[in-house]
């Protein structure tokens, strides 16, 4: 093996090497974490605790509780956050083939129910957006409130591909997930960074973790079966608000008609900002946020 100049500075302790300083980032030390068991399943969660209004973050495809982690340390201080992994996800109990298509939307039920959460603001990110939106319309009296960061409101085309393009096979989906689960932390936060450099590097090393715990057995749930956004909207009746992607504005005025079916709800397009819309405009979510919070 060649012993080259970088070399011999990492051996001396005069350079550390980039691989050295990835890890798992450990939660903060006041949060705890545990299970419940619900709808079949054992689902585990971490929560900032206190006696303060609850709040249920429901995290996107392959996240976990933990990608919530920025966004709840600036949410502590008025809410106890829970942040549950999704069935499949985490540390959470993985899926079967015979999962009811609204399987994650009980899931959220039986949270609630199970921490005896009295009228939580329930918040989603995408897979838990859409999660979110089917709770509120089956579940109309147990929040108090939903917040929706970059739902998918308008109809998905026949064959399209999910966010991120995902693979449109259930076989493909799971060689997917696979292979991010055989892929280093260096390498996946590396990954994150090229791909998505709006993020930051503490984001990308939360972030990454939740890669290698994504259970295969979630490509066996495909992409379908949720009613129509619209319909789901017609029947929420708590206050509800979208914090969408940046988008053109033929797109901004259909989401804004989708939105219109809310008896009480509030949609904003936050600029610059793609599917992730907390990770790369973090600022400006947090300021539509704060401000929804505060009127309810």
């Amino acid at each position: 093996m060649k012993y080259t100049v970088a070399r011999f500075l990492i051996a001396a302790g005069l350079v550390i090497p980039a691989f050295a300083a990835v890890k798992a980032p450990a939660p903060p030390s006041t949060w705890t974490d545990g299970w419940v068991l619900t709808n079949g399943i054992r689902i585990h969660y971490w929560r900032t605790g206190g006696a303060k209004p609850p709040m249920v973050l429901a995290h996107g495809s392959s996240d976990d509780g933990l990608c919530w982690t920025a966004l709840a340390k600036e949410l502590e201080d008025r809410y106890d956050v829970i942040m549950p992994d999704a069935r499949g996800h985490g540390q959470s109990d993985p899926p079967s083939a015979s999962d009811a298509a609204d399987a994650q939307v009980d899931d959220l039920a039986g949270i609630i129910r199970e921490l005896k959460l009295d009228k939580p603001i329930v918040m989603g990110h995408s897979m838990g957006a859409a999660a979110a939106a089917w709770f509120g319309a089956k579940y109309p009296d147990l929040a108090r409130a939903i917040v929706l960061e970059d739902p998918g409101l308008l109809p998905r085309p026949a064959g399209a591909r999910g966010p991120g393009g995902a693979a449109s096979t259930p076989e493909e989906r799971q060689k997917q997930v696979l292979a991010r689960n055989n892929t280093s932390l260096e390498d996946l936060v590396a990954g994150c960074m090229k791909g998505s450099p709006k993020w930051g590097r503490a984001e990308c090393e939360i972030w990454a973790p939740s890669k290698r715990m994504h259970h295969p057995n979630t490509a066996l749930r495909g992409l379908g079966g949720r009613p129509a956004m619209a319909d789901l909207f017609a029947k929420i009746t708590v206050p509800v608000l979208i914090l969408k992607a940046d988008a053109p504005a033929d797109v901004r005025k259909q989401n804004e008609e989708i939105t219109a079916k809310l008896a009480k709800g509030t949609i904003v397009h936050i600029d610059n900002a793609g599917h992730n819309v907390r990770r790369e405009e973090k600022a400006h979510l947090l300021r539509e946020l704060n401000k929804f919070l505060a009127g309810l």
